[in-house]
């Protein structure tokens, strides 16, 4: 399969080096049929759209913008960027 895939980092805070450790996520591995029925397994960032609240489905692209938000669309994280950036500039004026 080709495509991207998801990191997901965690600092252990119990270690002085600060070494990470890190989960690898593709589609593969997030829609296998074990974790298909496990919902529970998925990070809760990819189980709805940040935006519009619509249920994400497995096997559908799933556009991501700031690392932790999953959207259903193009467009519902278009619209995100551009609250963003308006709320940006709202605090710098």
């Amino acid at each position: 399969m080709v495509g991207l895939s998801i990191v997901l980092e965690n600092q252990n805070s119990g270690n002085i080096i600060g070494k990470k450790s890190s989960q690898l996520i593709s589609k593969t591995t997030m829609f296998s049929s074990s974790q298909l029925n496990h919902p529970s397994s998925l990070p809760s960032f990819l189980e709805h759209c940040f935006l519009c609240k619509q249920k994400l489905l497995p096997g559908k692209d799933i556009y991501m913008y700031k690392g932790d938000r999953g959207f259903c669309s193009v467009e519902c994280r278009c619209r995100q960027i551009f609250m963003d950036e308006e709320e940006c500039l709202n605090k710098e004026n």
